[in-house]
């Protein structure tokens, strides 16, 4: 057993469930923070994993559910891992994850990257791999705010980058679902753009070695950048060399290329609805 709690967040997953639990043999700590999902997916906890602790909690914001995961639901062990149902552990990161943890590090929590695959074929390129997320974390000592559609951790102290990376299936529930997602996310998205807008770039964080500074800087130069949806098909299609992904990178960028184009739409929306 590795001395980390696993905390997952549901909701309606009973298509990933299964697969997303089978692979945590290595803890005996596996708590699922639900938001009412109305098909089987707490039958299918149950069944996999009866040890399994089950928590319900109304979806507000990704940053939202994890503070409340980590305030309500009593973790046994000091680190906590935070995972969405639709993304995979591997041996080799939980084997990195063990020798990290059992090494009593300085560091207050570990950034995780994910694979993510599209219609059978893993997106290197097109996807910007890796890109980071805080997902394990040291009780106490992360907590996390909304932003966008996502969250920011909030910390002060040092943070450790992970090299292996989970199995993200994002498009797991069908590519009608993802849009449908993204349609909410790209409301989401019209904040933290409008917000973004307000910051000033620093050009030396384009060029940081640190991948969070240099994400960051690129979000702020992405929500100044005009005719945003073309820029960012052309950076990822060309420039970050998506074509190597084959015709699944070419649907998967196109995909992005209408999403940025709702992102538009909205705003322009939303300064209309204000200029009246």
């Amino acid at each position: 057993m590795i001395p980390v709690s696993v905390i997952i967040l549901t909701y309606n997953e009973s298509i990933n469930i299964e697969r997303c639990i089978a692979r945590l043999p290595w803890t005996d700590d596996v708590i699922v923070v639900d938001s009412h999902s109305t098909d089987d997916t707490i039958p299918r906890v149950r069944a996999i994993r009866s040890d399994a602790r089950v928590f319900e909690k109304t979806f507000e914001d990704f940053g939202q559910q994890r503070n409340w995961a980590l305030d309500h639901t009593q973790p046994r062990h000091n680190w906590i891992l935070f995972l969405d149902a639709d993304e995979f552990m591997t041996p080799a990161l939980a084997r990195e994850i063990a020798d990290f943890v059992e090494n009593d590090p300085v560091e207050v929590g570990g950034f995780i990257s994910g694979k993510n695959h599209f219609l059978g074929r893993w997106m290197k390129h097109c996807t910007f791999f890796p890109s980071y997320q805080l997902r394990l974390l040291k009780k106490g000592e992360v907590r996390y705010r909304k932003e966008g559609h996502g969250q920011r951790e909030v910390t002060n102290g040092q943070l450790h980058y992970f090299r292996c990376a989970w199995r993200h299936e994002g498009f797991g529930k069908g590519i009608h679902q993802w849009i449908a997602r993204h349609n909410q996310y790209s409301t989401d998205e019209v904040e933290l753009i409008l917000r973004l807008r307000q910051e000033p770039l620093c050009p030396v964080e384009l060029l940081s070695r640190d991948p969070i500074v240099r994400r960051r800087a690129l979000k702020r130069l992405a929500a100044k950048a005009p005719m945003k949806p073309l820029t960012r098909f052309c950076y990822t299609y060309f420039w970050r060399r998506g074509f190597l992904d084959g015709y699944q990178g070419l649907i998967f960028c196109l995909l992005r290329f209408a999403h940025d184009v709702h992102i538009v739409a909205k705003l322009e929306e939303r300064k209309r609805t204000n200029f009246r």
